[in-house]
């Protein structure tokens, strides 16, 4: 499968807002509201289409990455590392697309934009999220407890 990444816009926007994950990915579904769009739009999101121009998912970087809760426990305090997401288009969810995709997203950024060093934060019950950064070489550095008493872990990439 051949993707192509693009700065996500209003319209992507709009689509990525109303995906709505089941099961433990629930956590990971956008509110639909003003604030999100902005945030989606204003950030640094981008989408990776694939050949059938369709939505695969999107990466985000920096700030957009981060669980801001967890500053007050200093576990992003190395600002060698870019942080990172990433969001499969929920119709993919479990059927093995996980790990292209990521791969694919990490190594688009490691060319465009001259980065080898990562850091993701990733909830502790993601199971599957987990299997595939550390198949890609992420290694657990860190955790701590959000707000909801759910655990998040802080995962590294030194490439």
């Amino acid at each position: 499968m051949h993707y192509s990444v693009v700065k996500m816009n209003e319209n992507y926007a709009r689509e990525v807002i109303k995906w709505r994950y089941t099961g433990v990915h629930e956590v990971y579904s956008f509110e639909d509201n003003e604030e999100t769009f902005n945030e989606l739009v204003n950030l640094d999101y981008y989408v990776v289409i694939n050949s059938n121009n369709e939505l695969e998912g999107f990466f985000c970087m920096g700030k957009a990455a981060i669980v801001p809760y967890g500053k007050r426990f200093g576990v992003y305090d190395d600002r060698s590392y870019l942080d990172i997401g990433i969001g499969l288009n929920p119709e993919n969810v479990g059927k093995r697309k996980g790990y292209p995709f990521f791969m694919y997203c990490i190594n688009y950024i490691k060319k465009e934009f001259k980065i080898n060093r990562f850091r993701l934060t990733v909830y502790d019950f993601n199971k599957s999220a987990i299997q595939v950064y550390h198949r890609s070489g992420f290694q657990i550095v860190n955790f701590f407890m959000g707000t909801t008493g759910n655990y998040f872990l802080i995962m590294t990439l030194i490439d």
